[in-house]
């Protein structure tokens, strides 16, 4: 039995599959956000990890942004549903954020995760995780 080449895979090799993840982490948002009369009125720092997959691993046909997902609007669908009315729960807010990430067709799974940052006083944070799939 041969050891397993360790050179690369021929130009033009095809993948049996994949998928192409893009993400934003760690953005921190001060958001109007909470059920308890303490929290409302008092925007809350929440971090914002956001993901979505496309199937499929392959280089671009061309070397431009309009041959890919432009990971740009994880931003824009982040930022829209913050601006989209106070949701009390971090529950709600994951799904608002959810149903824009899903829109593009080639999406196949998005998962946001929301923590608040400064609501514990020891290590640690809370915070809410929704994944969709297609």
């Amino acid at each position: 039995m041969s050891a397993p080449s360790s050179a690369p895979p021929e130009k033009g090799t095809k993948y049996s599959s994949g998928k192409t993840t893009i993400f934003l982490r760690d953005l921190i948002r001060d958001v109007d956000i909470g059920i308890h009369d303490h929290e409302i009125g008092r925007p809350q720092s929440l971090r914002f990890d956001l993901e979505v997959s496309v199937p499929g691993a392959e280089s671009p046909i061309i070397d431009e942004i309009s041959h890919v997902l432009d990971y740009e609007y994880l931003l824009e669908s982040l930022e829209s549903s913050i601006n989209d009315g106070r949701s009390s729960l971090l529950e709600s807010l994951c799904s608002k954020i959810l149903e824009k990430l899903m829109i593009p067709p080639q999406v196949s799974s998005a998962t946001v995760q929301i923590s608040k940052v400064d609501i514990l006083d020891e290590n640690g944070v809370l915070g809410c995780q929704m994944t969709r799939e297609r």
